[in-house]
């Protein structure tokens, strides 16, 4: 359903028991199932990320590359928390699952916190020696002011009430501090294009699709700040489904697809599939 606000909505929406049955059916989910990448590839992941991040004790070689490694990162990854030298930066991640950002951020001297509902998720977090702690964000009650960002990567459109996810965020960031939040974009492209079949649909996971208008508004409700316009991430995305396409509907058919993406996506304004925005808590 589309309100007259540009939000769109699941309806009717399922009941968190539902739910719980869906994420308990996959307990191998990505987001619980540990990282599957190869040294080699993990080593080059996080130079990608210290090319946003530019963390305190980064190599001679690492900032020289950082005009290439920057924009490559800010491309591929939907969230990328700047560090800029600092050390000691308490991050918390709303539905961190087992914390593959997380790990990375403690290893460059970050303090560092996740949340999940997913058992196995907190589970899998502890082989990575990152605490994350069960339970709703609201019901963990966690103290005023105790973070300096907070992280919310393809999480806020699987809560009921987005906004009493915010305002709980609110109270736990220090003024000044920054929401990184990440959400599929309800005014997508794809979405358009493919209609029941796009990808970020994950019916019934996900209850809500916000557009650029609609996430600002209910941010700017809760005293947050843009950074920056809201931005979408296309290209990659597209590449991702035109893997999927090939494997089921063969290499013309997937070409033909990606073209008319391609054509779509010339013609909108923050047509991607990922709705990215950076804000800061006011005072």
């Amino acid at each position: 359903m589309r309100c007259r606000c540009g939000l769109r909505r699941l309806d009717p929406r399922p009941s968190q028991e539902t739910v719980a049955r869906y994420y308990a059916a996959e307990p191998d989910f990505n987001a619980y199932g540990g990282r599957r990448r190869g040294p080699l590839k993990q080593r080059l992941w996080d130079a990608l990320r210290d090319g946003a991040a530019a963390p305190a004790g980064q190599s001679v070689v690492g900032r020289a590359l950082r005009p290439l490694t920057r924009p490559i990162a800010r491309w591929l990854f939907d969230v990328n928390v700047p560090l800029d030298g600092r050390r000691g930066l308490r991050v918390l991640e709303v539905g961190s699952g087992f914390g593959d950002l997380l790990v990375y951020l403690k290893a460059r001297g970050c303090d560092v916190l996740g949340t999940d509902l997913s058992p196995a998720a907190v589970a899998r977090a502890g082989e990575y020696g990152i605490e994350v702690r069960l339970g709703a964000l609201r019901d963990l009650a966690l103290p005023a002011g105790a973070f300096d960002a907070v992280v919310m990567s393809h999480s806020l459109e699987h809560v009921p009430d987005p906004n009493d996810e915010l305002a709980e965020v609110a109270r736990l960031l220090t003024p000044g501090g920054r929401l990184h939040l990440a959400v599929p974009n309800g005014d997508a492209v794809r979405l358009r294009l493919d209609e029941a079949g796009w990808v970020h649909l994950s019916a019934p996971l996900h209850y809500w699709f916000f557009d650029a208008r609609s996430v600002t508004r209910l941010l700017e409700r809760h005293g947050y700040r843009l950074v920056g316009a809201p931005a979408t991430t296309t290209r990659h995305h597209a590449l991702l489904s035109w893997r999927t396409t090939r494997r089921y509907a063969g290499v013309a058919t997937a070409t033909r697809q990606l073209a008319r993406f391609l054509r779509e996506s010339m013609r909108a304004h923050d047509g991607g599939d990922v709705l990215r925005i950076v804000a800061v808590r006011g005072a």
